[in-house]
């Protein structure tokens, strides 16, 4: 386990968080502007594999020591190599004052050299877990990430190379039809739940680098419109962070999904930025008084119909949000007038439009309802992806 300390959701942390899912490796992430809060995490996390502060180093070494009661020491090396990206970046030193925060470190950590940063990234074994001070700069976390963090971390012995999917839309059974399809070269692992897969290719270590982009290229060309993610990420937090990325909210109207979608967005951490608000509008009367629905025009079309679906996302963009979802459908285990078990509609829309989906999702009740949930969220995935 991997333990993430960090003020915000940044940029910085978004990219950890991407890295360390295509590692498939776990995480945990705390956020937190409170330093006992802080403190409390970081005594509980001494034993896990590694921890992982992202903030002013400084501040992070200081409050690493603090916790534990080390002694501060002025690293010279960090100096030197202050001095030597000020001098290629032309740029200006730092005054004195700054200059202690920036070199002092817990006594056996030391400094890597920055490349983007004048702050040097800190690094240190306490009690066997690996620590990581790192500045909340996304460039700078990169390098430290494929030159230090990854290779102390995930240093495969085996050589064995893998990629790491996710795709959306495909039964196990239509997965697996196109993945035998890729040869003899590499390997396959699939786990499908909820129309929602996770593909794993493996190749050898000596596995030439033109098989492994010639069965990539016929993997992106049998999956292509389908995957979602190069990482083991779920479909929210993908939307989540497409969203944290643009700069945009969404609001849900929940009917059939009874709340799933806005539970699986505010799982994410970085949410609180996008998710402008959610409302499970499951009766008539509750349609028509929060989405200002004309009851006459559910009498005419029907509460689970294109039309309504569409009512519904008009409803959520008068009163704010970039984007806007809503689903209304017959979960199970019975239907109205007629019209089969698991349809559903889902409403996608944004001021310059509405688009309308008609599904009919197979299962239980509640399989129905996250299969809806899903194709909601990859909905989303692909409007804002274009």
């Amino acid at each position: 386990m991997i333990k993430i300390i960090a003020k915000e959701y940044s940029q910085t942390v978004s990219y950890l968080c991407d890295k360390l899912d295509g590692e498939v490796t776990k995480y945990d992430l705390f956020l937190s502007k409170d330093s006992d809060s802080v403190t409390h995490f970081i005594a509980d996390s001494i034993g896990c594999s590694a921890i992982v502060m992202i903030d002013v180093v400084g501040d992070s070494c200081a409050l690493f020591a603090g916790t534990f009661g080390l002694s501060m020491f002025y690293d010279k090396f960090a100096e030197r190599n202050v001095r030597e990206f000020c001098k290629v970046s032309n740029i200006q030193l730092p005054p004195q004052h700054a200059m202690d925060k920036i070199c002092i470190a817990p006594e056996s950590f030391t400094h890597y050299a920055s490349t983007h940063s004048v702050q040097c990234a800190c690094y240190g074994e306490y009690r066997k877990t690996h620590v990581y001070m790192i500045p909340d700069d996304a460039r700078e976390c990169a390098v430290i990430y494929e030159n230090y963090l990854r290779k102390d971390l995930f240093r495969n012995s085996l050589g064995v190379s893998r990629y790491t999917y996710k795709v959306f839309g495909l039964s196990n059974r239509a997965v697996n039809e196109r993945l035998a399809q890729l040869g003899k070269y590499v390997s396959r692992k699939c786990e499908t739940s909820n129309l929602d897969t996770k593909i794993v290719l493996s190749f050898a270590p000596k596995c030439a680098k033109n098989i492994i982009s010639e069965t990539l290229d016929k993997f992106n060309e049998l999956f292509g419109e389908f995957i979602y993610a190069t990482a083991d990420q779920s479909l929210a937090k993908t939307v989540v962070d497409l969203l944290n990325r643009i700069g945009k909210t969404i609001s849900v109207a929940e009917s059939i999904t009874g709340g799933m979608i806005s539970s699986s967005i505010v799982d994410i951490a970085g949410s609180s930025k996008v998710f402008y608000e959610g409302l499970v509008t499951y009766s008539i009367p509750s349609k028509c008084s929060r989405l200002e629905i004309s009851p006459h025009f559910v009498d005419e079309f029907g509460v689970v119909s294109q039309q309504v679906a569409q009512e519904m996302v008009k409803g959520l963009l008068k009163n704010g949000g970039d984007l806007a979802v809503s689903t209304t459908g017959y979960a199970g285990p019975t239907s109205e007038n007629g019209l089969p078990v698991g349809l559903c509609f889902i409403g996608i829309g944004t001021p310059k439009g509405i688009s309308v989906y008609r599904n009919i999702f197979s299962g239980g009740r509640n399989f129905v309802r996250a299969q809806a949930t899903n194709m909601a969220l990859f909905l989303v995935y692909k409007t804002i992806a274009k």
